[in-house]
């Protein structure tokens, strides 16, 4: 199998085009105190294909509003600014990096670990401050990197991870030297996404070696192992990721909250598959 020079990876990472100008914006005006619903909503219809996908998006069976939902204005003081941000991310990151290359079933995987992570930052006495729901959509963007790079290397990785039936991170390390962990964070960081965002796509096969997010780390690598046992696991990798015990354990949930969790996730399958496609423009 051919071997990646891994510097070669980084540079190539590093020279991948920015995040548009309006997702910026949008996370810029949500941490403002003084922005309003309306200058979000601006930011927002500066991009008509995005404003378009933001209203597909929120008037899907997901959201199941009895009535539909006809301005961006309107679906931020109904959604808030948080969720309406966590949509911009999710629509922007598919139209920024998807390619006939990305199987759905990556970012069915990566949108079910942010609604868990979402989830599941909500029954925590204390959340981490801000992240749960980018960090856990984001956090196998590597995976897509790698894949668009080295699109027919990376396949081989993939068969090689289902035939031993091992950890893709492992076949990656083999092949490229880094795993799609390390490629996520380094594009995170190319992005200028939080330095929590980064480490939690950093580490979140190896929560116990986060020093600057714990928290919002061991939630993503959680929401991870969650999205696997509600049956929204990722079909390339060879196996599933074991069960995080010291991440759970350190989100301090009882064990019926957990269940109710993965309960939870599995009742709302169909309807993330009615978000993924209004994501993807279905």
């Amino acid at each position: 199998m051919e071997i990646i020079d891994p510097y070669q990876t980084i540079a190539s990472i590093r020279s991948m085009p920015g995040l548009p100008a309006v997702l910026t914006q949008v996370m810029e005006a949500v941490q403002d105190p003084e922005a309003s619903a309306l200058d979000l909503s601006q930011f927002i219809a500066s991009d008509q294909s995005l404003a378009a996908a933001i209203l597909r998006v929120v008037n899907s069976a997901y959201y199941g509003f009895y009535r539909e939902i006809s301005s961006v204005t309107t679906a931020i003081v109904i959604l808030g600014f948080l969720e309406v941000r966590n949509l911009v991310v999710a629509v922007t990151a598919y139209n920024t990096l998807s390619s006939n290359r990305t199987p759905q079933g990556l970012w069915r995987h990566s949108l079910e670990t942010a609604i868990g992570a979402q989830r599941t930052a909500r029954l925590m006495s204390a959340p981490p401050p801000a992240g749960p729901f980018v960090a856990g959509l984001l956090h196998d963007v590597g995976k897509v990197v790698l894949q668009n790079l080295y699109p027919k290397t990376y396949r081989r990785a993939i068969q090689q991870s289902q035939q031993r039936a091992e950890a893709l991170c492992g076949a990656e390390r083999d092949v490229f030297q880094l795993d799609h962990a390390e490629a996520g964070a380094i594009l995170a960081e190319h992005w200028n996404l939080p330095e929590a965002v980064v480490e939690a796509i950093r580490r979140h096969h190896e929560p116990s070696h986060a020093s600057k997010a714990v928290k919002l780390t061991n939630l993503t690598a959680y929401a991870d192992y969650l999205a696997y046992e509600a049956g929204g696991g990722d079909p390339s990798n060879g196996v599933a990721p074991s069960f995080p015990m010291e991440a759970a354990r350190k989100l301090d949930l009882s064990d019926r909250q957990l269940v109710q969790l993965k309960q939870d996730m599995i009742e709302a399958g169909e309807k993330i598959d009615e978000l993924l496609g209004a994501i993807h423009g279905g």
